[in-house]
């Protein structure tokens, strides 16, 4: 369990609240009195504070049954910081309040990785074995699959190994494979609905895989660097993307693409290019964040102490780079209108 609390101006932030500081220690009844300056707050306090805020007792809420929106964070190629952007705005969405469930859908299980885990190690069961036993109509216990990375369920994770690449020898054989894995999600709703926003970290390639994963949201998460080969795996997506809505239209379906500008450098000719290149192309598609080149990101993942490994904004909170992830977490709250326990909370 990763212990991920942040202080006095930080907690102020991710709540949302701006009054007096009689009014602030309303909204934590359980917290030890004394100088609130030196506290600290959990992501699970945040909730309950973002909550009361609202006029809302925590313990009241009952949950109803519907599955949370979808973030799939997905890109035709590689090294576009696909993974830092998945993880990066699930700790931030986590420390904001909503509880988080990730998927690392990749077998390259980068996502895993960024959050400590080594899946050479660990006994891992990942969602292509949990979709599989859904499938043969196997019962299966999704929670034992996950790991819980922040207390109270803030933020979990279904982890990824190189065994997810067998995914699609088996997806061959289903009948109407591009939807199995919302089928599975539908069938397992109970466990779904804990959470209030479920994020992908999708592989890079164009499988059976990754288009079930598409074909269970509304809108992806497009993740582009800001160079000419990323450009032209964005229009490979979008390509991807106008097949899938072409194919099952008949059925209602219909699927966005939603874009994010990763790693941009002032200093870099090209990048300033492909930032107006996006612009110019998907400018109604563009989130308004752009996200810095930062050496912040670069030091998420640790060499030689891979427990040590965590986002940007566990390992370094103050950086511009975590600034920029708290920006573009704030932003995907109104994109993908996400709610607290099905709470819209301002």
């Amino acid at each position: 369990m990763r212990d991920l609390r942040v202080k006095l101006k930080a907690a102020k932030e991710f709540v949302g609240f701006n009054g007096e500081n009689s009014a602030w220690k309303t909204l934590f009844p359980n917290k030890k009195s004394g100088d609130g300056y030196h506290n600290v707050y959990s992501a699970s306090e945040i909730r309950n504070a973002k909550l009361r805020l609202q006029n809302i007792d925590p313990n009241s809420l009952n949950l109803t049954e519907s599955l949370p929106p979808i973030i799939n964070c997905r890109m035709a190629k590689g090294g576009v910081g696909k993974t830092t952007i998945c993880g990066g705005v699930a700790s931030a969405l986590s420390m904001l309040g909503y509880k988080v469930l990730m998927i690392d859908g990749d077998p390259q299980a980068s996502l895993t990785g960024l959050f400590g885990i080594n899946w050479a190690k660990e006994d891992i069961t990942h969602v292509g074995s949990l979709m599989q036993a859904h499938s043969r109509k196997e019962n299966i216990d999704i929670a034992s699959a996950v790991f819980p990375l922040y207390e109270d369920h803030m933020l979990d994770l279904i982890a990824s190994d190189i065994s997810l690449a067998n995914t699609d020898s088996w997806l061959m054989g289903v009948t109407n494979r591009e939807f199995v894995f919302k089928k599975f999600l539908d069938a397992n709703i109970s466990f779904f609905s804990q959470y209030d926003v479920i994020l992908i970290d999708s592989a890079p390639s164009t499988n059976l895989l990754t288009n079930a994963f598409m074909c269970s949201c509304s809108k992806i998460l497009a993740v582009v660097w800001l160079d000419g080969q990323s450009l032209k795996a964005m229009q490979v997506l979008a390509a991807n993307v106008n097949e899938l809505n072409e194919a099952f239209h008949n059925s209602g379906f219909h699927l966005d693409v939603h874009i994010v500008a990763n790693g941009y450098h002032p200093s870099y000719a090209t990048c300033k290019e492909a930032l107006s290149t996006l612009i110019s192309s998907y400018q109604s598609k563009l989130n308004d964040n752009v996200i810095p080149h930062a050496t912040s990101f670069m030091r998420q993942v640790e060499l030689f102490k891979e427990e040590d490994s965590g986002t940007v904004l566990e390992r370094e909170p103050n950086s511009t780079a975590a600034r920029s992830i708290i920006d573009l977490a704030k932003s995907l709250i109104k994109e993908y209108d996400l709610k607290i326990s099905g709470i819209r909370v301002i």
